[in-house]
């Protein structure tokens, strides 16, 4: 493999932002990030909202208490506010607000959503959308409602078979955590058609290592860094 893989944001650029918040995606892009990472869960009301942990933290007659997303309505959830005074985002809003300049990557975090996900994925056609999650159920049944949508599954574990792992998934992408990705994962995934994404890569030198091996992408916390490191 020659030249620079996908460089993709995790989380937007949490070294510099929050996490999961619109001003960490415009860091993101600034830094010429190639896609963007970001997790998602929904609100008992349907609305499909960008953040990591399936609860937050809530002040309740001045007593703190965790509440589960699932368990608040959407006016709830994006008017609590997070650290720094940055708000919870929706995926409506962060789709617009990143429209084609990146790659969405949608990581789903909970599972019977993807009603609500596909209803927000249709009012975006003109973003590049893709989605993965550790459950290889969730972006399966997305993807028999959208064909055209490319799905990754994502890997804690290196497979003693890889066909057999991804089966009859077919998944887009492979997101292998990074310290278990070797030469030969990354040529058995490329002769079943399948990309590979590193997640995740903060250390250049390992950049550099799995660049070497074929990588396809590299899922990072410092897009910045990669991209000027590796550029140069």
């Amino acid at each position: 493999m020659t030249g620079i893989p996908k460089i993709i944001a995790h989380r937007g650029a949490p070294r510099e932002a929050l996490e999961n918040t619109l001003l960490a995606f415009r860091i993101a892009l600034d830094q010429e990030a190639d896609g963007i990472e970001l997790d998602v869960h929904a609100t008992k009301d349907g609305v499909v909202v960008v953040h990591h942990d399936p609860a937050v933290r809530v002040l309740d007659d001045g007593v703190s208490r965790v509440v589960p997303i699932c368990e608040l309505t959407a006016a709830e959830a994006i008017g609590l506010p997070l650290a720094g005074g940055a708000t919870m985002p929706t995926l409506d809003e962060t789709l617009a607000f990143i429209g084609a300049r990146a790659v969405v990557y949608i990581e789903v975090k909970s599972a019977g959503i993807e009603g609500p996900l596909i209803d927000c994925l249709d009012r975006h056609q003109g973003s590049r959308l893709a989605i993965h999650a550790f459950d290889h159920r969730i972006p399966v049944a997305v993807r028999a409602k959208r064909p055209d949508l490319p799905i990754g599954l994502l890997s804690t574990s290196y497979p003693l078979s890889l066909a057999g792992f991804l089966g009859g998934a077919r998944p887009t992408s492979l997101w292998q955590q990074a310290h278990l990705i070797d030469a030969a994962l990354v040529t058995e995934a490329h002769e079943l058609g399948t990309r590979v994404v590193a997640w995740t890569v903060n250390d250049v030198v390992h950049a550099r290592a799995l660049i070497a091996m074929g990588v396809d992408a590299l899922c990072t916390d410092t897009p910045g860094l990669l991209r000027t490191a590796l550029g140069a």
